[in-house]
């Protein structure tokens, strides 16, 4: 497999699923959006802008698709950008459509790429994202890098993540091969509990935690909480190692909105179950139980906060 001329089925035609098949267009290669919502619009062409955090925008076509619409795609990788809250009820689809071609699932948050190996792909592939997007526009995405994107093997008998790198890297979205996939999904599951709850619930930008002293102090106790349950399951972190990562993340992202505040403010499901609620799930499993009070209530008050606007 050529990896740099192998298509890539970007799943989901949101804030990182578009600019990665614009970006990935840019460079001339085949992309194609497939939408999964039930709200699928026809199949159509668009221009798609991209705003990296230096140089000038990035303009490419990209073809969009409704899974409902695909009929026999050639082989290629499927790459789901979709939120996780959605993985159930699109794995056996994207199944049933594509067959078992290598699926890397490019999503935050603990056990996301279980609905793929349990739907029966059997090259699955974990991406742990160290990129943001948001909508700026009709069609038009700012997009930030803070580093490159680690991917490694998630599930079945899947080898060669390197392929899966070189098949969904360009200069402004790039990719890393990693034989410690887990390692690197606690790590950012760990510093996303922070972000995920806390800049929702102020309702602020991400760069809150390089300017705001108190903010930061409340974002130490969700990292040493939810690192304790990491240590017990044989993960282990320093603690300077992850406020490191999470204040380097915030200086890079002043202005940024995290998802799960764009999807509070555009009245959507969040991912907070994948993140506080399943660490906090997590930690109550163990004997003797850990306890990640604050972890566990910031996400709760985050539910609660999504659940209002979503009625």
């Amino acid at each position: 497999m050529d990896a740099t001329t192998t298509p890539v089925y970007v799943v989901g035609a949101g804030a990182i699923g578009m600019p990665l098949a614009a970006l990935l267009s840019a460079q001339g290669r085949s992309a194609l959006a497939v939408r999964t919502s039930a709200r699928d619009r026809p199949e159509s062409d668009m221009t798609v802008t991209v705003e990296p955090e230096d140089g000038g925008p990035i303009e490419a076509r990209v073809r969009a698709i409704p899974l409902s619409a695909l009929r026999d795609p050639e082989p290629g990788i499927l790459a789901v950008t979709i939120k996780a809250t959605a993985n159930r009820a699109v794995a056996a689809e994207l199944w049933r459509r594509f067959g078992d071609m290598p699926l890397v699932v490019m999503q935050n948050g603990l056990g996301v790429e279980r609905p793929f190996t349990e739907a029966g792909f059997t090259a699955v592939y974990r991406c742990v994202l160290y990129a943001t997007g948001q909508v700026v526009g009709e069609h038009a995405y700012r997009f930030r890098e803070v580093a490159e994107s680690p991917v490694g093997t998630a599930g079945g008998n899947a080898a060669g993540a390197e392929t899966i790198v070189q098949a969904l890297s360009t200069p402004r979205f790039r990719f890393r091969a990693t034989d410690a996939i887990q390692r690197e999904a606690w790590k950012k599951a760990i510093i996303n509990a922070a972000f995920n709850s806390i800049c929702p619930l102020l309702d602020v930008d991400n760069g809150i935690f390089h300017r705001d002293e108190q903010a930061a102090r409340i974002a130490e106790t969700v990292v040493a909480e939810s690192r304790a349950v990491a240590a017990r399951l044989g993960i282990p972190f320093e603690q300077h190692e992850l406020m490191e990562q999470l204040l380097r993340i915030s200086q890079g992202s002043d202005g940024q909105l995290i998802s799960t505040l764009q999807d509070i403010r555009a009245n959507r499901e969040t991912e907070i179950g994948y993140l506080n609620l399943e660490i906090a799930r997590l930690a109550a499993g163990l004997e003797p139980p850990e306890d990640v009070r604050t972890v566990r209530v910031l996400g709760e008050m985050v539910a609660a906060k999504s659940g209002i606007t979503h009625r």
